[in-house]
């Protein structure tokens, strides 16, 4: 929780900066949404459940914008055999470019991005931290609502296979869809 916290604060304070740096037409955004495991095993513990984010993005050239943020996942659930309450948090953290297509009050994007992923887990069995390199994908369209304000509704997927050393790995697959909405202020 604290990570988002974190997030937040960086996205409020980055693009602000980089609004003047760079020229008009940065998004901050603040999302909530739905994720969806694609991994079976995944999906038998914990299931979907919503995540929330905060996201920048600053112009580069034409309708490329530098696109960078992160998210938090966490959700309770309980192991397949014995039944007993495991937690779970993934965060991944992003950076990579969208394309912002159109200058009318809708506006469509697709975006990919190069994401580093943090994994908790914890039951009676122990804790695991972990993390690793993935993507992620994102498409949607922006809609203005009024003023500098935006309504971003989107779709995405997100992948990511961490594997424990050893002699006997494990391995969580972290991958899946997602879909939902979010609020931006275009500097």
């Amino acid at each position: 929780m604290n990570v988002m916290k974190m997030a937040v604060a960086a996205v409020l304070i980055f693009a602000p900066l980089t609004g003047s740096a760079f020229g008009a037409g940065t998004f901050a955004t603040v999302k909530a949404g739905c994720f969806f495991p694609a991994s079976d095993v995944f999906r038998d513990v914990y299931g979907k459940g919503p995540y929330f984010g905060a996201e920048a993005a600053v112009p580069l050239s034409g309708a490329l914008h530098l696109w960078a943020g992160a998210e938090i996942f966490s959700r309770s659930g309980a192991t397949t055999v014995t039944e007993e309450v495991t937690k779970v948090r993934i965060v991944p953290i992003f950076a990579g470019v969208r394309a912002l297509l159109g200058r009318q009050s809708v506006r469509p994007y697709v975006g990919a991005a190069a994401a580093f992923f943090l994994f908790h887990e914890e039951n009676p069995l122990g804790s695991v931290d972990d993390s690793g390199l993935g993507f992620l994908g994102q498409a949607g369209v922006m809609a203005k609502v009024a003023g500098a304000l935006w309504i971003d509704a989107f779709a995405g997927y997100r992948a990511c296979t961490l594997r424990s050393g050893g002699e006997d790995p494990i391995e969580a697959k972290l991958g899946g869809f997602s879909a939902g909405l979010g609020l931006a202020y275009q500097f």
